[in-house]
């Protein structure tokens, strides 16, 4: 008995190894970012939450220009650029994991021009034009690289364009000179109070100072004085997070993002 008890031991031990291996082959992509990608660009769900979300921004908007009767572009919105107005999801079914920074992030989705618009991005920021509003889009995208093919700045402007977006500025991060490149604070400030710092930042152009009065976006650091770490220590009905369909707006991103550091509970 004692024997066979070893036996069915080292048998099952074999067989978790076995299923260790199979699972970590280091010649496969990881599992994970496979099936995020997959539920990125295949689901019926993603669609709808693109949808849901847009949607109530987009009453959000109109109420608050109902209640506030401002004059036209004294105010505006801020989105984010990846994977909130563009589907960079080819890269990652393409290359099945992640580029090792932002900066080259920025450099292989954005020269190539291959992503497509997200459902409802368009429609969202047609309406915020149509009710007097300004659209900024506030991305980490690397905008000081250039390289043979091409400038980040000038190629993600051509890339919208193509999309047909219609926005009136984008701002990107300042990775060569800013010591928080991630930090989107000081280019909100910047949209508000009209002081742009080129250290910190790189812009298509300047618009008239104006109020931000709704952000969208895929990531916690989208939105004014959010930050991962600090969230993350919280508890999850944290009053922080009321004002989440009250002037911030987040999307699904379940291939990467500030949380893939987060350690799993």
């Amino acid at each position: 008995m004692k024997k066979l008890a070893i036996s069915l031991l080292f048998l099952t031990s074999a067989t978790c190894f076995a299923e260790e291996l199979s699972i970590c082959a280091p010649n496969s992509p990881q599992p994970e970012i496979k099936q995020a990608v997959k539920w990125y660009r295949t689901s019926a769900e993603k669609n709808a939450l693109y949808h849901q979300a847009y949607l109530v921004a987009t009453n959000y908007v109109k109420n608050w220009v109902k209640q506030h009767h401002p004059q036209a572009k004294s105010w505006g919105v801020s989105l984010d650029i990846d994977e909130t107005v563009l589907d960079n999801s080819w890269y990652f079914r393409d290359c099945t994991d992640l580029a090792e920074n932002e900066s080259d992030f920025s450099h292989y989705v954005g020269n190539p021009q291959k992503s497509v618009a997200l459902p409802a991005s368009k429609q969202f920021i047609d309406k915020v034009h149509q009710l007097g509003g300004y659209v900024s889009l506030v991305s980490n995208r690397d905008g000081t690289f250039e390289d043979s093919t091409g400038n980040v700045l000038k190629t993600t402007i051509a890339n919208l364009k193509q999309q047909g977006i219609y926005f009136d500025q984008v701002v990107l991060a300042n990775r060569r000179d800013s010591k928080t490149p991630s930090d989107k604070n000081p280019r909100f400030n910047a949209i508000q109070s009209g002081d742009y710092d080129a250290s910190q930042m790189v812009w298509s152009n300047q618009l008239p100072a104006h109020k931000l009065i709704a952000f969208v976006g895929d990531n916690i650091q989208d939105f004014p004085n959010f930050k991962q770490l600090k969230q993350d220590k919280l508890d999850v009905n944290d009053d922080s997070y009321a004002i989440f369909g009250q002037g911030n707006f987040i999307l699904p991103n379940p291939m990467y993002g500030s949380w893939v550091n987060n350690a799993l509970k």
